[in-house]
Order: structure tokens, then C-alpha cells, then sequence
């Protein structure tokens, strides 16, 4: 797409999202250029124009229980990726977005607290978000990253990436061919208490008393100490051939989604930065590695250790951050609360 085509959408979309929120009865606060735009990892000619933004509600449409929590429009479909010419356009309502998305956690909504960095990416501002943007940290609390690592290993988890049910899988069989390198009448119970420590977390993997016979509780499965340790491996080896072809892929560095792996390590580079400096700021600046992986430049293998490593390191980060810290219970909740009413021109009441 040429510049001044690009520049031709962009008009084109702050035009639909005004008319997205006149359609409703809404006003619209906020708009972003957002996605690749944003993050500095953008294609020329290849990224589609992405948008986001926030919306104030009609205060009829909140009487009537009618208002929106978001708003969206796309040129694209659901059944293909965006190309360049495309037009994406997501709008939350401020209800929404001060009061359920950034408090759970939710990475678009931190991502848009924050895109006031990038200066050329903000298509309108209202003054009235000026206080939400000046003072992001009042309205997120960082004492997880809980979150942050559920959605990393969201993008993640079909390759087989520890930390999730083929990685598991993976890292079991391997093991247990490594004790067992000759399983011809050797049964499971002989290994059990060691195999049981090769996954430390309960949710995949742990000991329990079945039946009066001990097993090993594998991904949801239960496998006895006497099962024969031909048969425990055969049984692994079904399991990775039902969940586990993208897996063996990935380690060919076949059918993965790049796009999809470079969002979750973009997900830790960023939580890095909020624990690090309590402030995110767009484009980022490890934006050359983010789009060598988009790209699909470096093997799975070494992604796979960045996103492991990483997300161990933020486990250190978070403890050792001064940002860290809960915030006091409730006042986020208060100072959005806040916000809000003085965007309707409305003062709390408190009772006498």
C-alpha cells in the first residue's frame, strides 16, 4: 500500500469509528493506530491498518441496560488472514476497559493504556483520559504476571512448549526412555517417584492412590505402577501422535505460526519493561527481534528457549520488582470509577 493510500484508510477508519459510536448514541474518547503499527514491527505494504480506541456510552443507553461494551468493525473475514488494504477497528466501551479488561489482565487493553507513547500513532484524544494516561499505574495493578504467561504459552502451546500438555508429554517420554532404556519386564512403580519429579507443577503431573494402587496421574490420565513400561511408553507415543504432529513439526520448523509466537514473546519483552521501569513505551524497543520472529528468521528451537527463559526470569522479576507490589485493595477500582463519572460530568456521592 502506498502513502498515500495508507493515509486514505487511516481517515477512512477515525470516519467509521465516529460513526460506530454515533450509531449507538456513543462519543468516542480515544483512537490508536494499534498492532504492528504500534509496535514497531510493522511490513510495509504487508500490515493491515489496525485501530483501537475507547468510547464513552450514551447515559440513556446505560438506563436502558442497551450500552455496548464494544464495538467492531473489519474489511477483512474470518476465514483468511488480513492483507495490507485491510481495515481493522476495535473500540471498548470505558466501563469495559477501566473496569474488567485491565484489571484481569487482559494484554490489548494494558497495550492501549500505554500507546500515548507513540505519539504518531494517536489518531484523537479526549483530555478527559488525559489523568488515565499520565497516571497508567493507578489503574494497573502489576502483582501477577499470571496472566501475561497464560497468554504466552496460549501461543505457544500447540508446538509442544513446556509448560504445556505436549511439552509435558515431551518431557516425560524423554525422560522415561532415558531411565529405561531397555523396558522388556520392567514395570512403571520402579520409576514412578522419579518420573513424578520431572513435571513439578500438580496441574500435569502428580502421584495419587487409585483403586489401592499407586499411579501416575499424567495430563489428566492415570497410569498404575504396574502398568509394563513398553506398554507406558506406547501409551505416550499415542498421546503425542493425537495432540503432537505440530510439535514434530515445529521441530522442523514446519507449519508454525510465526505472527502467533512473536505476540507471546512480545507479551514477556513488554511485561519485562513495566516490572523493570513501571512504564511501556511504544515502538518498543526490541522491536528488531519481535519482527525477525514474525518473520520466521530464527528456528523454533531458539524461540522456544527465549519464551521458557523468559517467562522463568519474569517469576525473579516480579518478586524483586518495586512495581510489583498490590496495589491498595479497591483504589483502582475507585480511581476508574472516578474517571468515569467526570467523563458524564458527574461527581461521586458518599453518604454523610
Amino acid at each position: 500500500m502506498h502513502k498515500e493510500e495508507r493515509t486514505s484508510t487511516i481517515e477512512a477508519a477515525v470516519a467509521k469509528a465516529r460513526a460506530l459510536c454515533a450509531g449507538c448514541g456513543a462519543e468516542l474518547l480515544y483512537l490508536t493506530l494499534f498492532g504492528a503499527t504500534l509496535y514497531g514491527t510493522e511490513r510495509p505494504g504487508a500490515s493491515d491498518i489496525d485501530v483501537r480506541g475507547i468510547f464513552l456510552p450514551s447515559l440513556s443507553s446505560l438506563a436502558m441496560g442497551e450500552a455496548p461494551h464494544s464495538l467492531h468493525f473489519s474489511t477483512g473475514d474470518s476465514e483468511s488472514r488480513n492483507c495490507a488494504e485491510d481495515m481493522d477497528i476495535d473500540l471498548w466501551s470505558l466501563q469495559h476497559w477501566l473496569l474488567k479488561l485491565l484489571p484481569g489482565g487482559d494484554t490489548g487493553a494494558q497495550d492501549l493504556l500505554f500507546s500515548p507513547s507513540h505519539e504518531a500513532c494517536t489518531l484523537m484524544r479526549d483530555s478527559r483520559l488525559d489523568e488515565v494516561f499520565t497516571h497508567p499505574l493507578r489503574f494497573l495493578d502489576l502483582s501477577s504476571s499470571e496472566a501475561c504467561a497464560r497468554y504466552c504459552l496460549g501461543q505457544a502451546k500447540k508446538y509442544g512448549i513446556k509448560g504445556s500438555r505436549l511439552g509435558t508429554l515431551k518431557a516425560m517420554l524423554r525422560k522415561a526412555r532415558e531411565l529405561c532404556p531397555d523396558p522388556e519386564g520392567r514395570r512403571l512403580g520402579e520409576f514412578l517417584s522419579l518420573l513424578a519429579e520431572v513435571i513439578p507443577d500438580p496441574a500435569f503431573c502428580r502421584l495419587e492412590q487409585k483403586d489401592g494402587e499407586e499411579m501416575l496421574l499424567l495430563c489428566g490420565k492415570y497410569h498404575p505402577a504396574s502398568l509394563r513400561m513398553g506398554e507406558f511408553f506406547r501409551r505416550l507415543e499415542a498421546d503425542m501422535d493425537r495432540f503432537g504432529h505440530r510439535a514434530l513439526e515445529a521441530e522442523k520448523n514446519q507449519g508454525i505460526d510465526w505472527k502467533a509466537l512473536s505476540h507471546g514473546l512480545r507479551a514477556i519483552v513488554q511485561r519485562e519493561e513495566l516490572l523493570e521501569t513501571g512504564r511501556l513505551r511504544f515502538p518498543l524497543e526490541r522491536r528488531a527481534e519481535l519482527l525477525a520472529v514474525k518473520l520466521g528468521q530464527r528456528p523454533w528451537a531458539d524461540i522456544e528457549r527465549d519464551i521458557t527463559q523468559g517467562l522463568e526470569r519474569l517469576a525473579r522479576l516480579q518478586a524483586a520488582s518495586p512495581y510489583g507490589a498490590p496495589l491498595e485493595q479497591g483504589s483502582a477500582a475507585r480511581e476508574a470509577r472516578r474517571v468515569i463519572l467526570h467523563c458524564y460530568g458527574l461527581e461521586e456521592k458518599h453518604d454523610s
